[in-house]
């Protein structure tokens, strides 16, 4: 279990790409958020008392270990296993980020970068307003790489920011980033 991430530098992001200054302009922006992310994070666990959100489930919930059948194969359009996905992976992450008031930006960066992924690449406005896209009707492919690194990040009890860096690395992979 690795329990903390480097930053990746410079130079890993598109390498295939020229760089130019408003490139690395944009690098140094995206090294900084991720920055702040990790020291919010940090910041959150170590004034965690014991450990937040416990990821036992009741013994009906255990006793459906496989909700995902041979039925689901392929990437076809299905509402309720994306539905019922995007439920699953909110509940875990509402168990196990940080709480209270102070973590509020803490969980919506790991929340916005989660629905990046499910609204396959469509990025929440700046300004607000509608988005023209919905995380529970995912691709479920989507939904259930997302669910498979959610729920090996609770099983492990990891950070704020390893989950965040989950859903990032799942976004580079499908070029969202």
């Amino acid at each position: 279990m690795k329990d903390t991430y480097d930053l990746p530098n410079e130079d890993e992001f598109d390498e295939n790409q020229p760089h130019d200054s408003e490139k690395q302009e944009s690098d140094a922006q995206e090294l900084d958020f991720l920055a702040r992310l990790k020291r919010l994070s940090d910041d959150a666990q170590e004034e965690a008392e014991g450990r937040q959100g416990a990821f036992a489930f009741s013994p009906e919930e255990e006793a459906q270990d496989e909700p995902f059948g041979a039925e689901f194969a392929g990437d076809q359009h299905n509402q309720k296993e994306s539905y019922d996905l995007n439920y699953a992976i909110r509940r875990l992450l509402m168990q196990g980020l940080p709480r209270g008031e102070e973590n509020k930006d803490l969980r919506q960066m790991v929340y916005d970068e989660k629905n990046l992924l499910l609204r396959d690449g469509v990025d929440r406005p700046a300004g607000g307003g509608t988005i023209g896209a919905d995380s529970r009707q995912a691709k479920p492919s989507l939904a259930r790489a997302a669910y498979v690194k959610t729920q090996a990040w609770a099983d492990r009890g990891g950070s704020a920011y390893d989950i965040f860096l989950e859903y990032y690395d799942l976004n580079k992979q499908m070029r969202f980033r």
